[in-house]
């Protein structure tokens, strides 16, 4: 809960909503089934900490990081992604879809009297979202939702923090950073560097007739946006968050590490196999689960280079089904990667058809509020291969960069780490005692 001296932290000085600088296409665009499955107020806010070239002082910030440049910039890269300067409206038959109409995104200007260090290396938790990413009023209604939020914040010791929400009912990840590649490089001049988006998310569609519900296993989609989106309020502990680095020689290690099962191919191991199956490992000991419990480890999966015809590289929407791997707790603690490759290799044209069927005949109520999560179960995003610190508006790079918060215990988000440190930052939220341990048995690799 915001506090009234967390409001304090940060005042806003500008709130306005910058449209795009042309004309854009006024039409109503088509949803598919797995951005209908994400709730119409769930986002993915994101930080970017910038700071300022040594010598540089307080006085020259907004020569440092200038809002007319940020603000133009956004104007300009809304015209090829004018989706995300629309509204949600309904068709004839109430499914929800894009009212292209040009509205714009929420652009927020603000400032801050304390330093980038007060801030707890800005570790994901719903303070630091409230403070650095816009948020929507809890009164607004569906339709005036903006899909696209920026707020710039300028600290007292020179650095901004920019922070978005990409509405995920819209985009994904791949999609949120797309879009930020463009309005970095429209930034400093260079408008014409990243290809336009692809819009028509139709080659998406479900089979018509829908084919029978299938039988596989699955974690609906739609408890990510629950979990990612929206804190349960059916957890009473108080909630905590870290960050915890992986070097590349301690990542090394693990994929080297013998699974419990003797017949795997450690060579075949992956970085995100080998990561998340030590997360899971680590989780199932800090919550002292027994060791015949069930355990599930959820985690989405793109779907453009897997379903068949391949969706376009810039396919703009939300392209991931999420798939899971179950083990009991005494499997999970022996260490199981195979387990990983297993759920990944799955999803291949025939499950990712499967599961846009199945979401075309289901309530997507229902299956967003199926399947919640329970003390055994924990979910992985990965942003591991995406261009998150390639965000540089001619101003240098960020030094950081992370989700302002996951939303809810029990979530955890890989990221690369920044230059040329081949390690991973694990951003990971659980309960504070359960943290502890967790913290403790992180860096134990036996």
């Amino acid at each position: 809960m915001e506090s009234s001296a967390d409001k304090e932290m940060v005042e806003t000085v500008q709130r306005s909503f910058v449209a795009p600088n042309e004309e854009t296409p006024k039409e109503r665009l088509w949803l598919s089934n797995l951005d209908l499955v994400m709730r119409p107020d769930c986002y993915t806010p994101i930080i970017y900490l910038y700071v300022p070239p040594e010598g540089k002082c307080n006085a020259d910030v907004e020569e440092f990081f200038s809002v007319t440049t940020i603000e133009k910039a956004l104007a300009i890269a809304l015209v090829p992604f004018y989706p995300l300067a629309g509204r949600f409206g309904t068709d004839g038959d109430g499914r929800r879809e894009i009212d292209c109409n040009g509205e714009g995104a929420l652009f927020v200007v603000a400032r801050s009297k304390l330093t980038r260090h007060h801030f707890d290396d800005f570790k994901p938790s719903t303070k630091n979202r409230n403070l650095f990413v816009p948020v929507v009023d809890s009164n607004c209604t569906v339709p005036l939702l903006p899909l696209l939020m920026l707020q710039m914040t300028y600290l007292s010791c020179g650095s901004v923090v920019l922070g978005l929400a990409f509405n995920h009912s819209v985009v994904d990840a791949h999609s949120d950073f797309h879009f930020m590649q463009a309005l970095t490089n429209i930034a400093k001049g260079n408008s014409s560097i990243v290809p336009a988006p692809y819009i028509n998310r139709t080659l998406i569609r479900a089979r018509s007739p829908p084919l029978s519900p299938s039988k596989r296993q699955a974690y609906a989609a739609g408890t990510k946006s629950e979990s990612l989106g929206h804190t349960s309020k059916e957890i009473s502990p108080p909630i905590v968050s870290t960050i915890l680095k992986l070097s590349q020689c301690q990542i090394n290690c693990l994929k080297s590490q013998r699974s419990s099962n003797k017949s795997t191919d450690s060579a075949a191991v992956s970085t995100f196999q080998a990561v998340s199956a030590h997360i899971w490992k680590v989780f199932c000991v800090a919550r002292g689960l027994a060791h015949d419990k069930e355990s599930r480890l959820i985690f989405s999966i793109g779907i453009r280079s897997r379903i068949l015809p391949p969706l376009p590289e810039y396919f703009f929407g939300n392209g991931v089904t999420s798939t899971v791997a179950t083990a009991t707790v005494s499997e999970v603690i022996g260490f199981i990667p195979e387990r990983i490759r297993e759920a990944i290799g799955q999803v291949d044209d025939a499950y990712i058809r499967a599961h846009i069927d199945d979401l075309e005949v289901a309530d997507k109520d229902r299956v967003r509020n199926s399947n919640r999560m329970t003390e055994s179960d924990i979910l992985i995003a990965s942003w591991l291969g995406m261009p998150c610190y390639d965000a540089d508006f001619g101003y240098g790079k960020p030094v950081l960069v992370s989700r302002a918060e996951t939303g809810m215990t029990g979530v955890a988000v890989l990221i690369n780490n920044p230059g040329k440190d081949k390690g991973i930052s694990v951003a990971i939220e659980l309960e504070e005692e359960t943290m502890e341990l967790f913290k403790n048995a992180f860096y134990d690799y036996n």
